[in-house]
């Protein structure tokens, strides 16, 4: 395993994100706070659900945003590198085997799976106000939920 080489590749990636900050930030922060503002603040507000539906809603637009954005973040990519780009040749001949390859895209994803579903907690609570009762009992646990939920995604983002 050439660590040396494992690096590069994520840091590339990662001056990708950062190039691309805009439209990162963009599809982190809008499809979450559409969702939270739409289901927790008119369908409440209007009366169509109870005040209590904003805690229960919640969790669910976490793992929705960290599903849809690991997903994103490693097809969409790898897409781009099959079609046009043809940078998937370059990383192809890097002395690394094909396996961390693969690793290293899955990585680059959770990462950004985990910070699209951590960003939502802030988020709802400026959208929704004092309203939303989120009780983090267990925080190790909320943690490692969130670190298996960001490498399932961006793994299911590499099957595609």
């Amino acid at each position: 395993m050439n660590w040396k080489t494992f690096g590069a590749m994520l840091a590339r990636d990662a001056h990708v994100a950062r190039r691309n900050a805009v439209q990162l930030i963009l599809q982190t922060f809008l499809q979450p706070l559409l969702f939270v503002f739409i289901f927790g603040r008119v369908m409440v507000g209007s009366g169509y659900m109870p005040a209590i539906y904003k805690s229960l809603l919640l969790p669910g637009i976490i793992a929705i945003s960290m599903v849809f954005t690991g997903i994103w973040a490693v097809a969409m990519p790898l897409i781009a590198e099959f079609q046009w780009t043809r940078e998937i040749e370059d990383r192809l001949l890097a002395p690394i085997n094909m396996t961390w390859i693969a690793i290293e895209k899955v990585l680059a994803g959770a990462i950004q799976a985990a910070v699209a579903g951590l960003v939502v907690i802030p988020l709802a609570w400026l959208v929704l106000g004092r309203g939303v009762g989120i009780q983090m009992e267990n925080p190790v646990l909320f943690i490692a939920i969130v670190l298996l939920a960001s490498a399932f995604s961006a793994c299911g983002g590499l099957a595609l």
